[in-house]
């Protein structure tokens, strides 16, 4: 990664000499620049490259090159070129880039964007991408791999070998072969394997396999790609309603919705909406938007907590509040990141959200009555006052119970009425859980200090 840097770090500080491609030191960097990897020379051009000079050290890469840097890069770049490259270009290229890819760039194209630029697919291409275009956005039949072989049940292995070797330049042959009879219904599958060792004459449906796992062509890509990654296939089939085999969904494929799924926990944990940009593509304007009304929100919230400050008499209750509140925090934070997690892999369901919370409950309790002690002797220690650090801890003790049992509780809720779960995280519980501390603590202090 350091010389990947160091080579990136050159090509910046003589970027005029390169897209001017005249002195041998830009044509050997430009040389240098298309040895790389496709994915870093796409990283290259999204978070260095201005738009004008992104246009012109596109058309320097070598014609193999482009499709594949194209597939790579961020969304906002890829319609930069797209709307600023010449048809007969972006009709050349369409031919080398997968369709999966094309359909994410023309869903973000304007209706007469779309017709004009489906114009300049081939035939088979383009109706290709207008039925997937039909499916939902995050449907399993916007991401699968179509351009995959399937064989014939009554086909030889000699035969089926045959058909590899002639069609594996145009399209992907995978270690599982999906098999199928004459109406294009799934039957199995056999492993590459399975032609090497069996006789050539042996016809495919006698050694077929059955599938363990099917995807429906409208399932949520998440839930497909959780499916896939917890049976630890490479590859599962998909169908239409009708079992029609309609195209594959790749270990590859699965790594971007996995990938992209835990981009979205991460922001709405923090408050965010999802980003669709890459960093730098994004506008100032738009993170203003997005973080904003969060905040607001929130500080609205938090002036609960001032308001019940203001109605309390006791100086102990601002020496404490702070490692209180904090404390409870984090424990919540704990669980609910637990809830969210077990939630997403699917080792916790609605089904055993009960049981889950209950061992959550549990293991508050004794987490609250460890810290309870540590919070007493600290206090004591520190104040001399035995009714003092009684008031801290059990405090402390009942702050820990609710706000672990509500970091356990919201996730869960949230998805029992079909809402993302990780909108319960650090922001919304962080804030929650400062107004019920500081009640409980108030109210603590009024009980036992009197």
């Amino acid at each position: 990664m350091l010389k990947l840097k160091k080579i990136f770090f050159q090509i910046e500080n003589n970027l005029d000499e390169i897209l001017e491609n005249k002195t041998p030191l830009g044509k050997d960097l430009l040389q240098l620049l298309s040895s790389q990897h496709p994915a870093d020379i796409a990283l290259f051009f999204d978070s260095t490259l201005e738009e004008k000079d992104l246009l012109v050290l596109f058309r320097l890469l070598p014609k193999h090159l482009q499709a594949e840097v194209f597939e790579e890069l961020s969304e906002t770049n890829r319609l930069h070129l797209l709307l600023n490259l010449e048809p007969e270009y972006v009709s050349e290229l369409f031919k080398n880039i997968p369709t999966e890819t094309l359909t994410e760039v023309f869903d973000h194209l304007s209706d007469d964007e779309l017709k004009k630029y489906l114009k300049l697919l081939q035939k088979k291409q383009r109706s290709n991408i207008i039925s997937r275009l039909n499916f939902k956005p995050d449907s399993v039949g916007r991401i699968m791999d179509t351009e995959i072989i399937a064989l014939e049940q009554d086909l030889a292995v000699k035969k089926s070998l045959a058909i590899l070797q002639r069609l594996g330049e145009k399209q992907e042959v995978l270690q599982i072969i999906y098999v199928i009879d004459k109406d294009q219904k799934l039957l199995g599958h056999i492993n590459l394997g399975d032609l090497v060792v069996n006789k050539p004459e042996t016809i495919l449906k006698n050694i077929i396999r059955k599938n363990t796992l099917v995807l429906n062509v409208n399932q949520d890509q998440e839930d497909a790609a959780n499916q896939v990654s917890h049976y630890g296939f490479t590859a599962a089939p998909v169908v239409d309603d009708n079992n029609n085999f309609l195209g594959v969904l790749t270990a590859e494929d699965v790594f971007d919705v996995l990938e992209e799924e835990a981009s979205e926990d991460v922001y709405k944990m923090s408050g965010l909406s999802p980003a669709q940009d890459e960093y730098f593509q994004t506008p100032i304007w738009k993170f203003i938007w997005q973080r904003t009304p969060w905040l607001v929100g929130l500080l609205l919230l938090q002036s609960v907590s001032s308001f019940i400050l203001s109605v309390d008499k006791y100086f102990i209750i601002s020496m404490f509040l702070t490692m209180l509140i904090g404390t409870g925090g984090n424990a919540g934070n704990q669980s609910s990141a637990v809830i969210i997690r077990g939630l997403a892999t699917g080792q916790i369901s609605r089904k055993n959200g009960f049981r889950v919370l209950m061992r959550e409950m549990s293991v508050s309790f004794f987490i609250s009555i460890i810290l309870g002690v540590v919070a007493f002797t600290r206090v004591f220690f520190f104040r001399q006052d035995f009714l003092s650090a009684i008031t801290v801890s059990t405090a402390l003790v009942l702050i820990i119970t609710m706000s672990m049992f509500l970091g356990s509780l919201i996730p869960l809720l949230l998805e029992r009425f079909n809402f993302d779960p990780a909108h319960s995280a650090a922001p919304f519980l962080a804030t929650l859980m400062d107004i019920l501390g500081v009640a409980i603590y108030c109210f603590v202090v009024s009980r036992i200090l009197g």
